[in-house]
């Protein structure tokens, strides 16, 4: 296939034979019908990204765990500044591939269950502060998104 065409995936929540939810990667019909159409190409391409795709998602829900279990004064905003750094960097890997995820803020909050504000404030706070060492570990999250968030009130202050 051409490396200059760029070809949306769509994640898909499908059920197994044996009626279990599973996510799966799936690609637009008319990919299949282009002159260039790599069958055996496209399905070990949608494999690795599925793989990609999907511990993408165990290490988001890991870290939301750890985020609602870690204490403010234990470094929090670390946990949301790697959770932001994780989406941004791929992000960046699917700016530079064929396949990438059509709508993937929607499709990573069903997956992880994190609300599309925080996936946002997340990714805001990664693209506005490049380097881990920018953070004060002291400091909250809340506090960082005010920086770039004109008008946020944290729902402890309202």
């Amino acid at each position: 296939m051409s490396e200059k065409i760029k070809i949306p995936v769509e994640i898909k929540s499908v059920k197994d034979p044996k009626g279990e939810a599973k996510l799966k990667a799936t690609v637009p019909m008319n990919v299949i019908f282009d002159k260039s159409f790599d069958a055996k190409w496209l399905e070990e391409e949608l494999v690795k990204f599925e793989r990609k795709y999907f511990y993408l998602v165990t290490c988001l829900k890991a870290l939301s765990d750890a985020i609602r279990f870690q204490k403010q004064r234990d470094g929090r905003v670390l946990l949301y500044w790697e959770l932001g750094n994780k989406i941004v960097s791929f992000t960046e890997d699917s700016d530079n591939a064929i396949l990438f995820v059509e709508n993937l803020t929607k499709s990573l909050v069903r997956d992880v269950g994190i609300s599309e504000k925080i996936f946002s404030r997340c990714k805001r706070f990664r693209i506005n502060y490049p380097d881990l060492t920018q953070i004060d570990p002291a400091r909250s999250f809340n506090s960082y998104v005010a920086t770039f968030e004109k008008g946020y009130l944290s729902r402890r202050n309202t």
